[in-house]
C-alpha cells in the first residue's frame, strides 16, 4: 500500500482550475463568486492510501500461495455497495442482523456526508477499505486521539507497515460481521497472519524500536481477538498480546524518556489483564451474570496469573510517584478479586464449611478497602460530573444528560476499574447472603446488605455516565467532544480502553437491585457499539445483558 502524500482539501472545482480553495463548507467562496455549483470536497482520509501497487499484491499473494486475487477476500468491484447487505450468516438470526446492518449503514451514512464521499476516479482494495473502517470507528474522535481525518496524516503510526497490516485486518473483520460477507473474514485473517510476522520483526530490535508503534500494533492485535468473531480461530490470544505489550514496556522503562508515560501505560496493560479475565471467567461460564457459581467450570484455570504479572505490579509500586500511587494500590486490590472469582469458579462454595465463610471475609476486606481507597482520592483524582440541559446532547448518547470530567484519561480509566470491582464485590457479597445462609448470616448483616445495593446502584450509575469519556456514540457531533475531552493525555490509544469498558457496561447493567432503565440503557450502548464497529465482544456481552433482562420479566410474570 503506498502513502500518497498530503492530498489536495480544496474542492474539485478549484483543483481543476487549478486555483486556491478557501475550503469553506458547504461551498467555497470561489465557486459561488463565478455563480458556480461547489462540486464538495473528497474524503481526506479515503486518500491517504490509494492505488497499492501491482508489485505488493502480487508480493503478498506470493506469499500466501494465491494465485487469485479472489482467493484473498477480494471479490469483483470490491466495493462496500457490491456486497449484498441482505446477506446473512448461519450463526445470526436474521432479526439481529438486519438490525446490525440497518444500523450499520445509518451510521456510515452519518460519518461520511454527502460533500466527503469517496470520489470516483480514486479506486481502493478491499484492505484498503478495511484500514478505512478502522481509522473512522476505532480511531478518529477516541480519547487523545485525532478529532477529523486531516489530522492523521502527520502521525508516523499511520504510514508503518507494523500497522497498515493489523489495522486492515481489525477494520475488515468489523466490516465482514456487519456485512456478513465470508470473503472479508478470510482476508482480515490473513492481514492479521501478515502483521503477526511484521511485529515479530520489529520486536528483533529493542534498542531501535519506535515504541508508539509497537505498542500500537499489539493493542490492535488485542483488538482482532475482541472484535473477530469466536468460531473463526486464530493461532493467539487478546491476553498473549497485552502481556507482550506490559513486557515491551518494562524493557524499555529504565531508559524512557518519558519514565511517568511508560509507568501509566504498563498500569493499563495489567489493569486490562485483570478486566479481560475476569470477563473470560464469565462470559465463558453457563451462569455468566452470576459472581457465586453453584457448580463448577471446568475452564476457571485459565485466570491463572503469570508470575512476570506480579513483578510488574512490583515494579509499579516502586516507580510510582506520588500522584499516581493510587493506581499502584487499587490494582493489587482487583488482583485479589480476579483469585477470589477463579476459586470459586472452579470450585465453588459449600454453605457452613470454614473456607466458605473465609471467602466472605476476604470480600468483606476487599469492600473495605475499595470504600476505602475512593473516600480518599483527591486531586488529580478528582471526579466531577457534569449536566447538560434536556436535548443538548443527542437522544440515546449521554445518560441522564450527565458526563464526568477527569483531570486526564489515565485517571479515568482507573476508576472505571474501581467501579467494576467494587460493584463485583458487592455483588458476592449479596449473593452469599441469598445462596449461603448459615456462613454469611453473621458476617453480613442486613445493615451491610443495604449499602450493598446502595453502593451497586450508585457505581452502576457512574459507569454509564462515564461512557461519552471512553466511547464516543455515533450521534454525537463534534461540536460535543470538547465537553468530555478536558481532561487531556493518558489514554495513549483511544480504543485501547474500550473493552474494558463494554465489561464494565455489562456488569452494571446485570448488577443485582440495578434499576431497568439502566440495565436498558447498557443493553442499547452495547448493541450501538456492535453495530457501529462490528466488535463481536460487545454483541456477546449484550446478548448476556438481555438475557438478564428477560429473567427479570419472566420473574415479573410469574
Amino acid at each position: 500500500m503506498v502513502y500518497c502524500g498530503k492530498a489536495s482539501q480544496g474542492c474539485q472545482g478549484c483543483r481543476i482550475r487549478r486555483i486556491k480553495c478557501d475550503k469553506v463548507r458547504p461551498q467555497c467562496t470561489q465557486c459561488i463568486r463565478i455563480g458556480k455549483t461547489c462540486p464538495g470536497y473528497r474524503d481526506q482520509l479515503a486518500l491517504l492510501f490509494r492505488d497499492e501497487s501491482s508489485k505488493v499484491i502480487q508480493k503478498a499473494h506470493a506469499q500466501w500461495g494465491v494465485t487469485d486475487p479472489s482467493d484473498l477476500g477480494e471479490p469483483s468491484g470490491s466495493s462496500l455497495q457490491s456486497i449484498s447487505p441482505y446477506s446473512t450468516r448461519d450463526q445470526f438470526s436474521g432479526t439481529d442482523a438486519a438490525i446490525a446492518r440497518s444500523r450499520y449503514l445509518a451510521t456510515r451514512e452519518r460519518r461520511s456526508p454527502p460533500e466527503q464521499t469517496l470520489p470516483k476516479e480514486v479506486s481502493v482494495t478491499t484492505v484498503e477499505k478495511g484500514i478505512q473502517f478502522y481509522l473512522e470507528h476505532y480511531v478518529i474522535g477516541l480519547p487523545d486521539e485525532p478529532r477529523v481525518a486531516q489530522e492523521l496524516q502527520g502521525l508516523r503510526w499511520i504510514h508503518s507497515r507494523a500497522t497498515r497490516d493489523i489495522m486492515a485486518a481489525v477494520g475488515l473483520a468489523g466490516l465482514s460481521n456487519l456485512t456478513g460477507d465470508r470473503d472479508m473474514s478470510v482476508l482480515a485473517r490473513q492481514q492479521y497472519g501478515l502483521a503477526l510476522q511484521n511485529i515479530a520483526s520489529s520486536l528483533r530490535d529493542v534498542a531501535g524500536l519506535d515504541l508508539e508503534i509497537v505498542l500500537r500494533a499489539v493493542v490492535m492485535m488485542a483488538m482482532f481477538e475482541v472484535v473477530r468473531r469466536k468460531d473463526e480461530p486464530v493461532n493467539s490470544a487478546p491476553r498473549t498480546h497485552i502481556m507482550g505489550g506490559a513486557a515491551i514496556l518494562t524493557t524499555v522503562l529504565p531508559i524512557s524518556t518519558s519514565p511517568i508515560e511508560a509507568l501509566r501505560g504498563l498500569l493499563q496493560i495489567c489493569f486490562s489483564i485483570l478486566a479481560a479475565i475476569q470477563n473470560s471467567l464469565q462470559s465463558s461460564s453457563s451462569e455468566p451474570n452470576v459472581v457465586l457459581p453453584t457448580r463448577a467450570d471446568s475452564g476457571a484455570g485459565g485466570g491463572t496469573l503469570p508470575s512476570s504479572f506480579f513483578d510488574w505490579i512490583s515494579m509499579s509500586a516502586t516507580r510510582a510517584p506520588p500522584p499516581d500511587r493510587p493506581a499502584a494500590e487499587l490494582i493489587s486490590m482487583i488482583v485479589r478479586l480476579v483469585q477470589l472469582s477463579v476459586l470459586v469458579r472452579y470450585r465453588p462454595l459449600v454453605d457452613g464449611q470454614p473456607g466458605t465463610a473465609n471467602v466472605i471475609r476476604q470480600a468483606l476486606e476487599l469492600d473495605a478497602e475499595l470504600d476505602s481507597w475512593e473516600n480518599r482520592q483527591e486531586g488529580i483524582w478528582t471526579v466531577t460530573e457534569e449536566h447538560a440541559n434536556e436535548g443538548f446532547f443527542p437522544a440515546g448518547s449521554v445518560f441522564e444528560d450527565c458526563y464526568h470530567v477527569y483531570s486526564n484519561m489515565h485517571t479515568a480509566r482507573v476508576w472505571s476499574h474501581l467501579r467494576w470491582a467494587r460493584v463485583m464485590v458487592s455483588q458476592m457479597l449479596l449473593e452469599s447472603v441469598a445462596m449461603l445462609p448459615l456462613s454469611s448470616s453473621q458476617l453480613v448483616p442486613a445493615a451491610h446488605q443495604k449499602r450493598s445495593y446502595t453502593h451497586i446502584k450508585r457505581l452502576a450509575r457512574d459507569i454509564l455516565v462515564s461512557i461519552p469519556t471512553h466511547y464516543r456514540h455515533p450521534n454525537l457531533k463534534l461540536e460535543h467532544y470538547k465537553f468530555f475531552d478536558e481532561g487531556k493525555g493518558g489514554a495513549h490509544i483511544g480504543i485501547a480502553g474500550i473493552p474494558s469498558l463494554l465489561f464494565g457496561i455489562k456488569v452494571a447493567s446485570c448488577a443485582p437491585g440495578v434499576p431497568h432503565q439502566y440495565r436498558m440503557w447498557g443493553l442499547r450502548i452495547l448493541e450501538t457499539v456492535w453495530c457501529d464497529t462490528g466488535m463481536f465482544q460487545a454483541k456477546m456481552l449484550a446478548d448476556l445483558v438481555r438475557k438478564k433482562i428477560e429473567q427479570d420479566s419472566s420473574r415479573v410474570g410469574n
